[in-house]
C-alpha cells in the first residue's frame, strides 16, 4: 500500500496537465521587476518516440488549451500535428487564432488546414528574406520564443531551446510585433530592463547590441550555432580571446558543410578559438551565445541576413541562475561534439 501510495504522488509530481514531460530540462527564474516578469528556459530532447508526444511541445500546446481569448503565432515552419491541433481547437471554442508565416511556407500542408478551419493565416510576401520569428503570444500575458520551429524534429530530435515568458509587459511588446509584422510595416520595437530584453529584427539592429555584450566580456563567452557566418560577430570574438577571455564554441556541422564558403567555423579555429562541429546526428539547431552571466537566445543566427533582412526576436537575459543552466547545457554539447 505504502509503495502504491509513493507510486501515484511520483506520477503527480511528474505529470503536468496532462503530460508526462519526459525530458523537461527547465530553469524557473522570477525576475524582481515592477512588471513582475517570470522566465523559464526548456530544452529539446534528442531522442524517444515523438508519436507519443511527452516532450516540450506538451507545455506550448498546453497553453494553448487554456487560452480563453487570443493566439498569436508567428512561425516559419509548422509540422508538429499537436500544435495545429490546438490552434484548430483554440479556433473552434472562440479564441482568436491568426498565424503569420513564410511566404515559402503558406502553402504548406497544416497551414492550408489552419486556413480550411477558418483561422486567418498570413505571410510575409518577400521572398528575398526569411519571415525566420517563431513565437507565440496568449492571452496578452505569456510569450513562448526561441530557436525551436513547430516541428516534431524541433522537439524531439535537435538541440533546441525553448523560452517562456510570462508578464503583460513583454507579451504586449510582442503583441505589437505581430501585427506590425501582419500589416509590412516595421518600427523599432525592443524592450530593455536590467534583466531582459528584447530586439526584432531587422529594425532595432540586434548585430550592434551583440557586439556590445561581447565587448563587455569578462570571462568566458560559450555559444551553440546552427549557422555562422557574420564576419563582424567572429571577429569579435576572436578579439576577446586575444584578450585573455576564454571562448568556446559548437556549429552544425551540416550547415557548416552547406556554407562552406561563408562559414565562419574555420576562421575562429584558425585563431585559437575552441569551436567543435555538433555530435548531433540530426541538428544543432540553437542560436545561444553566453557571456558571463548574461545568455542570448532566439530565432536569430549569426549571420548578416539575421540582421539585416529576417524577421527575427531576440531575447537577451541578464540572470546568474539562469546562465548556468545555459552553461548546463552547452557543456553536455560541448562534450558531445567532434574533437
Amino acid at each position: 500500500m505504502q509503495y502504491r501510495l509513493f507510486y501515484l504522488l511520483l506520477l503527480l509530481l511528474l505529470t503536468g496537465c496532462g503530460h508526462v514531460i519526459r525530458d523537461n530540462n527547465s530553469t524557473d527564474t522570477s525576475v524582481s521587476q515592477n512588471d513582475g516578469i517570470k522566465i523559464n528556459a526548456y530544452f529539446s530532447q534528442t531522442s524517444g518516440n515523438y508519436h507519443d508526444g511527452g516532450g516540450i511541445d506538451a507545455l506550448l500546446v498546453d497553453d494553448y488549451n487554456r487560452a480563453k481569448e487570443e493566439i498569436l503565432v508567428a512561425i516559419y515552419a509548422l509540422t508538429n500535428d499537436r500544435i495545429r491541433d490546438a490552434l484548430i481547437a483554440a479556433h473552434q471554442r472562440g479564441v482568436d487564432v491568426e498565424v503569420y508565416t513564410d511566404d515559402g511556407e503558406l502553402f504548406s500542408d497544416n497551414m492550408k488546414l489552419l486556413k480550411e478551419a477558418g483561422i486567418p493565416v498570413l505571410s510575409d510576401e518577400d521572398p528575398s528574406a526569411l519571415m525566420h520569428d517563431k513565437f507565440s503570444v496568449i492571452d496578452r500575458k505569456i510569450v513562448w520564443s526561441g530557436s525551436c520551429n513547430y516541428t516534431y524534429y524541433a522537439f524531439y530530435r535537435n538541440n533546441e531551446n525553448l523560452v517562456k515568458i510570462t508578464g503583460s509587459k513583454v507579451a504586449e511588446v510582442y503583441r505589437r510585433e505581430f501585427f506590425e509584422l501582419w500589416e509590412h510595416r516595421l518600427i523599432e520595437n525592443a524592450y530593455v530592463s536590467d534583466v531582459l530584453e528584447i530586439y526584432f529584427s531587422p529594425e532595432d539592429d540586434f548585430e550592434q547590441r551583440l557586439l556590445d555584450l561581447i565587448a563587455h566580456a569578462h570571462k568566458e563567452i560559450d555559444f551553440l550555432a546552427f549557422a555562422f557566418t557574420n564576419d563582424n560577430v567572429s571577429d569579435a570574438l576572436i578579439a576577446k580571446k586575444e584578450e585573455g577571455v576564454t571562448v568556446k564554441g559548437v556549429i552544425d556541422e551540416k550547415q557548416n558543410s552547406y556554407q562552406k564558403k561563408s562559414s565562419d567555423y574555420q576562421k575562429l579555429k584558425e585563431n585559437g578559438i575552441d569551436v567543435h562541429l555538433d555530435g548531433n546526428r540530426y541538428t544543432l539547431h540553437d542560436k545561444i551565445m553566453i557571456i558571463d552571466d548574461t545568455v542570448i537566445t532566439g530565432s536569430y543566427n549569426f549571420t548578416q541576413k539575421a540582421n539585416d533582412t529576417n524577421n527575427e526576436n531576440s531575447i537577451v537575459v541578464h540572470n546568474k541562475a539562469f546562465a548556468d543552466r545555459y552553461k548546463t547545457e552547452f557543456q553536455k554539447i560541448f562534450a558531445e561534439a567532434k574533437p
